[in-house]
């Protein structure tokens, strides 16, 4: 079964994804959107714990998600609370 998102209040860690520089590996924490959108993240492989890399910044933010680039708008990407994973770099690859 897949992992789907809740409304969590986020941990003192987590920072919305417009938060984030270009170049930053980070753990998808939750999100604050509408049930229908969390639908279409979830079909896009954007679930709970998993690991995003952030490729650009601006409208869109383009993600990585499991070697596919995925483009949110500015009004998604502000609502999804991640949390930066150190260990990763832009000269790492993202593990899925």
């Amino acid at each position: 079964m897949i992992e789907t998102f809740s409304n969590p209040t986020p941990d003192l860690q987590a920072l919305p994804l417009t938060g984030i520089a270009e170049g930053t590996v980070v753990r998808l924490q939750g999100s604050d959107i509408p049930e229908a959108d969390r639908q279409l993240l979830v079909a896009l492989g954007v679930i709970p714990n998993r690991r995003l890399h952030v490729r650009k910044t601006g409208s869109p933010w383009i993600v990585e998600v499991c070697g596919v680039r995925i483009g949110l708008s500015r009004a998604i990407a502000e609502r999804l609370w991640v949390e930066p994973i150190t260990e990763f770099t832009d000269a790492t690859p993202s593990p899925a």
